[in-house]
Formats: C-alpha cells, sequence, structure tokens
C-alpha cells in the first residue's frame, strides 16, 4: 500500500510530465501536415506542329496535397496527388479535342494522374519525384515547382516540364490527311492553388 508521501510524489510526477507533454504539443503545433485541396488554377499542355503552336487548357483541376506550414513558410510536402479528366483539357477546335482524346485513348483510360513519391522543399521550391499515368501507361518524373503562401490562407503551386507523348504510348495526332503534324514533345504548365 502506497503512503501519503508516495502517492504525492507519483501526482507531482505526473503533473511535471503533463505540463512537458503540453509545452511540447505548442512547440510542435506550428509545424504540422495539413491537406489542402485545389480551389482554383489551372493546367496547359502546350505543343507545336509543323504548322502552329497550339494548347489545351483545364481549368479547377481536381489536386490534393498535404503541407508541413512553419508560420507562413511551406517546410515539406509528405502528399501531393492530381486527378485530371481527360476531357476536362479543351483546345480551341473541337477537331482538337477530338483527335487528341483519341490519341490519349480517353474513352478506354479517363484520367490523367501524378502521385508524389518523395518531395524536397528548399526557399519555397519543391523537388518532387512522382508517377504519372497517362493513356494507362506510368512512368517515374521529376518536377520542379514553385510554392507561393498566399494571403488568404491558399497555396499556390506553380511549374512545368516537358514530356514525349510517344514515352506513353500516345501517337502525336495529324490532321488535313497529314498536312499537319503536331510534335511529339509537349510543356505541361500548371498552376494551382489549393486551401484547407
Amino acid at each position: 500500500m502506497k503512503t501519503v508521501k508516495q502517492l504525492f510524489n507519483l501526482n507531482k510526477h505526473l503533473r511535471v510530465l503533463t505540463t512537458v507533454l503540453f509545452v511540447a504539443s505548442l512547440l510542435t503545433s506550428s509545424a504540422f501536415a495539413q491537406t489542402y485541396k485545389t480551389v482554383g488554377g489551372s493546367l496547359k499542355v502546350l505543343g507545336t506542329s509543323n504548322l502552329h503552336d497550339w494548347e489545351m487548357v483545364a481549368q479547377n483541376v481536381p489536386a490534393e496535397a498535404q503541407f508541413t506550414l512553419k508560420g507562413t513558410d511551406v517546410q515539406d510536402v509528405s502528399a501531393f496527388s492530381i486527378t485530371l479528366p481527360v476531357k476536362n483539357l479543351k483546345a480551341k477546335e473541337d477537331l482538337m479535342n477530338s483527335r487528341a482524346y483519341k490519341a490519349m485513348k480517353a474513352d478506354k483510360f479517363p484520367t490523367i494522374s501524378f502521385k508524389l513519391t518523395t518531395a524536397e522543399v528548399s526557399q519555397s521550391v519543391a523537388k518532387a519525384n512522382g508517377a504519372l499515368t497517362i493513356a494507362g501507361v506510368t512512368k517515374p518524373v521529376a518536377l520542379q515547382g514553385k510554392i507561393t503562401e498566399n494571403g488568404d490562407g491558399s497555396v499556390t503551386v506553380a511549374g512545368s516540364r516537358k514530356i514525349k507523348m510517344s514515352e506513353f504510348g500516345i501517337t502525336p495526332p495529324t490532321f488535313m490527311l497529314g498536312a499537319l503534324k503536331v510534335g511529339d514533345e509537349v510543356t505541361i504548365e500548371y498552376a494551382l492553388k489549393l486551401k484547407k
């Protein structure tokens, strides 16, 4: 049976432990991962052809991320994913849309996706590695994006990456019986606004 002195000492130790845990939680609460989702922004696919340049644009790209912030600075990106319906990408011409969707096998593979595997953040620039899936083909890609903390509590992630359609099993579309040929390399530009 514990004496009054032992119970008093045990109670004192519990109070000290509780105080230490409370202070530790206050110190770490300023830097923890929080989930953000898209509230705006766009993704563009920019390409070339033997006649003129072209672009397809998607607005309000479905994306989700986990950022660790310290104050207003993003310290880490522990998760980042995009799942974009192919038919959300739109060109100015309907013929371009239909040819592009056919080339990307949109009926069989209706989404383009990216899933982060690792990331490093330094001075508001994220260097990220992940898996990009287009037309049912998944390839590892490295991305570099600028992260900006906005005054309304949102975060903007912006960057670009060149890829070759042929790496994803896509044959670049042709038009006018082959008179217009689309180049294999395209540039993907993104500026996504995410908020808690």
